[in-house]
Order: structure tokens, then C-alpha cells, then sequence
């Protein structure tokens, strides 16, 4: 218990010396600056002519977020300051440490999700023509994806490796994966697990947890 507190009042004590060593201004152009106490490091948060926030330092880092997304997934920023302030600080923790890292978050014509950046990850993320959510994903030369099929089949593949779920007969529910694994369950078992996690996709993920990376 002493060392969970200690390591509390440690982490705390982190947070608050971050806090205090920098300063935030607006310049002339209503750009955020971010200069630390000691001059080694600046950030910027910037909007350009399209609405998009650009997060920029002096490690060569540069973060972009699209304006279709900024309203998607942080209603209000482009209008609030202290959001964008948040998100500033968020980004400059996660990114002072690094050197020339740059990504893209962005929502295309389909109302598709797009993350990329230079280290070779990439996710698409949306729903198909029949309101289903799908999935790609590609992370250090592995490609993994999401998909719901016409027939509400659910199938999900990292590299060479498949899982999938389905219906068959009047009351049977299969999860079935490259591992041979294979697990059948009752209508009313589904059900519970429904009330339980709340959607087939849900209840489809956690037995990939269960199975497929064991």
C-alpha cells in the first residue's frame, strides 16, 4: 500500500513539473506555441486554410488532423482553445521523445476512417453499403482486417491466420479459427452472451482474445 502511494504522489509530482515547466502563447496568427523552460523543445498547433489542426515541433514530428474528423471525433475544437490546448499537450506527450514521425487522421468521401503514418501503420475503418463496420489494419508489415459478410458471417484474419462466426441451422452459433479450434453454441447461450457483451462483434472479439492469440 506505501508503495502504491509513493508511486501516486511520484506520478503526480510528474504531471505537476510538467505543467509548470512551459509556456503556452498565441501568436500573431492564432497559432498555439509551446516552448518549454529550458528552450530544447517547441511544439505548434496550427490551423490552415482547409480548417485542419497541424501539430508541428522541433523534432521534425508532424501530426496531421483533417477537419471532417476534428468534427467527427472532437466536436467544438476548431472553435475552443482550451481543446486544442488539451489536445496540444496530449500530443507533445506522446511525441517529444520522438524524431520525425509523421501521421495523418483523416474521413473520406465513404465516411471511411484513415490513419496512416511513415512507419509503415495504416488503419481504414468504416461501414460497407450495408451499414456493417469493417476494418483494415496494417502494422509493421502485418495486415490484419474485419468484416461482416451478407450473411452475417463475422471473419477476422491477422497475416495468413482466419477466424470467423456464424449462424447455421435454426439455433447454432460456430466460432472457428485456423488454430482448429471450434466452438458451437446454443441459441440461448448467444443470448447470454449478448446480455453480457452486447453485440455478436463483441461477443466475436472476445473469443478471438480467448483462442486465436493463445
Amino acid at each position: 500500500m506505501k508503495k502504491n502511494i509513493l508511486l501516486l504522489l511520484f506520478l503526480v509530482s510528474c504531471v505537476t513539473l510538467f505543467a509548470q515547466n512551459h509556456k503556452i502563447e498565441t501568436n500573431i496568427f492564432g497559432d498555439l506555441v509551446y516552448e518549454s523552460t529550458d528552450g530544447r523543445y517547441t511544439a505548434t498547433m496550427k490551423k490552415n486554410i482547409f480548417d485542419d489542426l497541424i501539430f508541428t515541433d522541433n523534432r521534425n514530428n508532424a501530426i496531421t488532423y483533417e477537419k471532417k474528423y476534428l468534427a467527427k471525433e472532437w466536436a467544438g475544437i476548431l472553435g475552443n482553445k482550451q481543446k486544442q490546448t488539451d489536445l496540444l499537450l496530449d500530443l507533445i506527450r506522446q511525441n517529444r521523445r520522438s524524431e520525425g514521425y509523421v501521421a495523418k487522421y483523416s474521413i473520406d468521401i465513404f465516411d471511411k476512417l484513415i490513419i496512416e503514418d511513415n512507419r509503415g501503420y495504416k488503419l481504414e475503418q468504416g461501414k460497407d453499403i450495408f451499414g456493417n463496420e469493417q476494418f483494415a489494419e496494417q502494422r509493421g508489415g502485418m495486415k490484419s482486417s474485419f468484416k461482416k459478410g451478407l450473411n452475417g458471417t463475422l471473419e477476422y484474419s491477422e497475416g495468413t491466420n482466419r477466424a470467423s462466426v456464424r449462424k447455421y441451422g435454426l439455433d447454432k452459433w460456430r466460432y472457428e479459427d485456423s488454430f482448429e479450434n471450434e466452438i458451437d453454441f446454443s441459441e440461448a447461450t448467444w443470448q447470454r452472451l449478448m446480455q453480457r457483451y452486447g453485440t455478436d462483434e463483441d461477443i466475436f472479439f472476445v473469443l478471438i482474445d480467448q483462442f486465436f492469440y493463445r
